[in-house]
């Protein structure tokens, strides 16, 4: 959503999910490009643009425009040619100031703010039950207005939930991005805070960024949920999509696990750690297949990892 806002201001060009770092660049990728090379990586930038990370096909009938990104330049180095894209892309579409959105990003803070020193991050944080909830019917986006997400991606997203594994993953990004929460280039967001009072949250937003807020900014459209049908036509806030994990769709077992895995995080960001009583079936169910679900989450994520050893460190070894 976050991008969305943003992406409503006319001096910042958001760009879909690029998934540059941790998918198509790691801390072991090769430091130093060919040609060839180069001009594959800007035309599979410009693929992922154009036709979503999904559609990621015919990606030389972007060499063309590859080509003249570089021109008579040869920059070996990848992080050098991402920087590029995002300069060239932004100034096409007549902006000032790119925003990249993917949410994976933030195991690679330290590494962007290295690579950006003047990037400013905007972390967004939401109740972990809602994600949860999420991450549980994210397989459904394909029926609810996403139809240009595969079928065989949709399957992906099925495999990947478990309620352990999602909370872990919650908990560990959270770890990860607290390191840097009293850097002045990162600022934390609370999605129901969003939702609650979007004015004057998008205003310190802005403040934050240096840009002059604008009204047309909280006019996004009603989609992206997983829980319910895209309404492109209304463009607002919406106040419903916050602590939807307490109308239903979860049970006591896949809460309390939840909760335990990531209640020390939830306390940090002022979420309420609900109590519940064990639940002894679904709570055994759900730990005695939680490896057999993260083995089958590995395989169908494997394309996705760039260094497998870097991903699994980051998401469930952070200290």
């Amino acid at each position: 959503m976050m991008g969305r806002i943003l992406g409503n201001h006319p001096a910042i060009f958001t760009f879909k999910e690029l998934h540059f770092f941790g998918t198509i660049w790691s801390n072991n990728s090769i430091s130093t490009l060919d040609r060839k090379q180069q001009i594959d990586l800007l035309s599979r930038l410009l693929c992922i643009q154009e036709n979503g990370l999904f559609n990621q096909v015919n990606i030389s009938d972007f060499n063309e425009k590859a080509s003249s990104f570089l021109l008579n330049k040869n920059i070996s180095n990848p992080l050098i040619i991402y920087e590029l894209f995002l300069s060239k892309m932004t100034l096409e579409n007549k902006c000032s100031y790119a925003c990249e959105q993917t949410p994976k990003n933030l195991y690679y803070l330290n590494e962007i703010l290295s690579f950006f020193p003047d990037a400013k991050v905007i972390n967004m944080v939401r109740d972990q039950r809602d994600v949860l909830l999420s991450q549980k019917n994210k397989w459904k986006r394909r029926f609810l207005g996403g139809s240009n997400i595969p079928l065989s991606e949709a399957f992906r997203s099925y495999i990947n939930y478990h309620p352990i594994l999602t909370a872990k993953v919650w908990t560990s990004s959270l770890k990860y991005s607290a390191k840097f929460i009293n850097k002045p280039n990162l600022r934390v967001v609370r999605f129901e805070d969003l939702l609650l009072d979007p004015t004057r949250i998008v205003k310190e937003v802005c403040q934050f960024l240096n840009i002059e807020f604008r009204c047309e900014m909280l006019k996004v459209p009603v989609v992206g949920s997983s829980n319910s049908q895209d309404v492109k036509n209304k463009l607002f806030i919406d106040p419903c999509k916050m602590q939807k994990w307490k109308n239903g769709g979860l049970n006591s077992a896949e809460i309390y696990l939840s909760q335990l895995v990531s209640s020390v995080m939830m306390k940090e960001f002022k979420y309420d750690v609900e109590k519940f009583s064990f639940p002894p079936i679904l709570s055994l169910f759900y730990l005695i297949s939680f490896p057999v679900k993260l083995i089958f989450a590995l395989l169908f994520n494997i394309k996705r990892m760039g260094n497998i050893v870097e991903v699994i460190n980051k998401r469930f070894f952070v200290k």
